[in-house]
């Protein structure tokens, strides 16, 4: 038993002597031959170490076997992948010498073309012994690797064994890794899981078990790509499902919800034929972009970290970024209490005069680069609460007609679209109803989509906002429409028209085409806050168009007289005094009128009443304000920014690099974030080229981009701008080669074709040049303070530098940065 072992060990050594003996041969030495007899050498190791593990076995005793270095030390699987190894090592080794392109590919049909075109590489999945994963699991690995002729058995087992988990990798654990061994084992697993019994129920089983899905994009699209997957696999297995339509259909309709179903009904309610499952999937694939398509818009944006503030440091002192500009005490001078003591004239002026942001008061920015999302709380415009316009007071006189006693109450006027109205009042809350409905407006893909409408047979024209054009991809007519309103002013203008499809939410067979003036808002949240409705008894057996007209919610369309004619059904009820009146329309029954809501307290002051206008009109302090905004602005180009600690190292690179050659020209060192970037240790020239190859295609389809192309190369080389790559540099390895491609722009009068060079693309280390540079300031000035600018001169020049860029050149350290191919 001892000599077998040292004759094993003794063969592991040499084997894995064969790879260091290798890797130590001259060069010179190395070609095809020599590797051949490498590796028949190593076969030949191979062969003797097997035959000597079969006769251990056979002559030694399991117990003896068991507890003997061999095995404890696991001898034979060491040699196995040091064997695995130095072969895989060796082959590869020699089909780069002899250059072997494969033209065809084995086991494929005939005629088909391979081209050298370099593929995504395609992995194996693991199996684990799921009847789910075999289906998949054996096509790819008899695709890739057992109709594979330039691999042999021995390495196929030991692919196989390697995408092998769980169960069935025990299964095949004490299966040696031999040539005999592998059609065993691939045979065994064919016959434990290529059972098409099985693989049936697993698919149904699937199938069966999906969930119910709500209304979102996401479980829709789940649902149909299971369903979908599920059926393929039963095709794929032998199982007709062609004639199965109407139940998979009826099964997942069942699993929708109920307004994804009302539409699928809908659908096909035109028709009595029996509808195919082509059909089905189309309608729930535009179901569910659509949904999609919503989800994006009312997607909240995720709130960014809050960035660390460091100190300015100066020559003389630290400045705390956190001290009150107004009263100098450790908090913030929006949580001054001094501050917000002094009347809107005290406030503006002090924050102009400071130039502080009139959105947070923070300092070194204005509003325009304020990052808070935080707006006015009384008028949801970009200006602190601070500093909203002081209200108007006027006296109101309200007689109460039992009791004779006159009340005087305070009216306040906000400079916006709706008019708040301070009142005091008895027990009994009175609200003014508008009529308000829901409908389904007809999207660009003709999914209904319900929005919330106000109905006002006082308006002459119909409106909808422009969140709900884009939800619905509407296409928008330009046109300019001045929107007059109470007193005749006139203020708003409607830039654009939209001709949208109504469709009853109750009567799908109803539908109407309007045309609808844009606008970015309608009105506030209807009614302006909720309350309790006494309900007589009449109401609550009406089929209402709006169910919840209790409940605050946003108008998205404005309907005018032009639809209240076409919907107006007959029916019209009136109830007890304080109750509203019902109408009977095509889109249900609306209320409107005067409603009361039962309060529990003797006398209440209610702030909160809205009368709502629709028309706006321009306000003095509102004007005043803006022209304020843009002017506080001016400050930010004539004072130094803060800068980031990358902006910071980038300006001292510049400063300290920058010079002068003969000419008077700058050369300046690229901004490098170290002083060794890594993009030049990734092969970029490999990538480069490859690219190139791709360019010079398509450039011998198109002959004229070809010209052009070229010319601007040349143009390159003559002005100086780029030079050939000296002989005894084309071999340096330390080096950036960048990628280029042609951008074509028709509309332009001079040059037609530009070269864009690609810093971007990463080499292959994952590191590109633009990963490796440092990115400055902002050089150029805001465009709103060169019109600051503009206006305070007579006579205004205006030039263009032509190759402004290129006239500044890169240090010759760098410019090995820069190469193309």
């Amino acid at each position: 038993m001892e000599n077998f072992i040292k004759i094993q060990i003794d063969i592991l050594s040499r084997i894995k002597k064969t790879l260091i003996n290798y890797n130590k041969s001259p060069k010179e030495r190395i070609n095809a031959t020599y590797i051949e007899i490498r590796i028949q050498n190593l076969d030949a190791q191979w062969t003797q170490f097997l035959e000597t593990h079969a006769r251990l076995i056979d002559k030694c005793g399991e117990k003896e076997l068991f507890d003997s270095n061999y095995f404890k030390n696991n001898i034979y699987d060491e040699t196995e992948n040091a064997y695995i190894e130095t072969k895989t090592v060796l082959r590869d080794e020699l089909a780069k010498l002899q250059s072997v392109h494969i033209t065809e590919k084995p086991n494929f049909e005939k005629g088909v073309e391979c081209t050298n075109v370099k593929l995504p590489k395609i992995s194996i999945p693991t199996f684990s012994g799921k009847y789910a994963e075999w289906t998949t699991f054996r096509d790819l690995f008899i695709t890739l690797i057992h109709k594979n002729a330039s691999i042999e058995n021995i390495q196929k087992m030991h692919y196989l064994k390697a995408h092998l988990i769980g169960e069935v990798e025990q299964l095949l654990r004490h299966i040696p890794v031999t040539a005999a061994n592998y059609l065993e084992s691939w045979n065994l697993l064919n016959k434990l899981y290529d059972n098409k019994k099985y693989l049936t129920n697993c698919l149904l089983k699937r199938f069966m078990s999906q969930p119910n899905v709500s209304v979102s994009s996401r479980s829709i699209k789940e649902l149909l790509d299971t369903t979908v997957e599920c059926l393929n696999g039963l095709k794929n297995i032998g199982v007709v499902v062609e004639s199965w339509d109407v139940i998979v259909i009826y099964i997942v309709s069942a699993k929708l919800d109920n307004e994804t179903r009302k539409l699928w009904e809908s659908t096909i309610s035109a028709s009595d034929d029996l509808p195919k499952f082509d059909e089905f999937s189309k309608f729930l694939e535009n179901r569910f972009r659509s949904l999609e398509f919503l989800d994006t818009k009312v997607r909240t944006k995720p709130v960014s970290k809050q960035s660390v503030l460091h100190a300015l440091k100066t020559n003389t002192s630290s400045i705390s970024l956190n001290n009150c500009q107004y009263c100098q005490g450790s908090h913030k001078i929006a949580h001054c209490k001094q501050f917000a003591r002094q009347d809107y004239d005290s406030r503006q002026s002090f924050v102009q005069n400071n130039n502080l942001c009139f959105n947070c008061l923070g300092n070194n920015h204005s509003v325009y680069f304020c990052r808070q999302n935080s707006k006015c709380h009384v008028c949801k415009r970009k200006h602190h609460s601070l500093l909203h316009p002081n209200r108007k007071p006027s006296k109101v006189t309200i007689g109460n007609a039992e009791s004779g006693v006159v009340n005087t109450v305070t009216e306040t006027v906000q400079p916006n679209e709706s008019t708040s109205i301070t009142s005091c009042f008895s027990n009994i809350q009175s609200h003014v109803l508008l009529a308000t409905a829901f409908v389904k407006v007809l999207s660009k893909i003709e999914v209904g989509i319900t929005f919330r409408y106000l109905l006002d047979q006082g308006s002459q024209a119909s409106f909808i906002t422009e969140n709900a054009v884009q939800t619905l991809g509407l296409k928008k007519i330009p046109t300019k429409v001045v929107i007059s309103g109470v007193g005749g002013q006139e203020g708003l203008v409607s830039k654009h028209i939209v001709v949208a499809n109504l469709q009853s939410i109750h009567d799908p067979h109803f539908l109407i085409k309007v045309k609808l003036h844009v606008l970015d808002k309608l009105t506030a949240f209807m009614p302006s806050k909720k309350f309790a409705v006494q309900l007589w008894s009449k109401l609550s057996e009406l089929r209402l168009a709006d169910p919840k007209f209790y409940i605050p919610n946003k108008v998205d369309l404005l309907l005018g007289a032009e639809v209240y004619g076409q919907i107006l059904e007959d029916g019209l009820i009136k109830g007890p005094p304080g109750s509203p009146v019902a109408q009977n329309t095509k889109f249900g029954w609306i209320l409107s009128g005067q409603i009361h809501s039962s309060s529990h307290t003797g006398l209440e002051c209610n702030s909160n009443n809205r009368i709502v206008s629709m028309h706006s009109y321009v306000d003095e302090n509102e004007v005043l304000r803006r022209f304020w905004e843009i002017e506080s602005d001016d400050f930010s180009y004539k004072k130094s920014k803060i800068l980031t600690p990358e902006q910071q190292k980038c300006e001292e690179i510049f400063s300290h690099t920058t010079s002068r050659d003969d000419s008077g020209r700058y050369v300046v060192n690229l901004p490098f974030r170290d002083e060794d970037p890594r993009c030049k240790y990734g092969n970029s020239r490999k990538i480069a080229t490859r690219r190139l190859q791709l360019l010079e295609k398509r450039l011998e389809k198109n002959t004229e981009l070809k010209i052009q192309y070229s010319a601007v190369l040349q143009e390159y080389l003559d002005l100086g701008h780029m030079e050939l790559v000296p002989e005894k540099e084309k071999e340096d390895v330390h080096v950036v080669y960048l990628p280029h491609h042609a951008v074509v722009k028709e509309d332009r009068t001079t040059s037609k074709i530009r070269i864009v060079f690609d810093a971007s693309c990463k080499g292959s280390n994952g590191v590109s040049l633009n990963n490796d540079l440092l990115v400055g300031p902002v050089l150029q000035p805001d465009l709103r303070h060169i019109v600051l600018r503009w206006r305070q001169h007579p006579i205004i020049l205006v030039a263009d530098l032509v190759k402004m860029y290129r006239q500044i050149k890169v240090t010759k350290e760098h410019c090995n940065f820069q190469r193309i191919v």
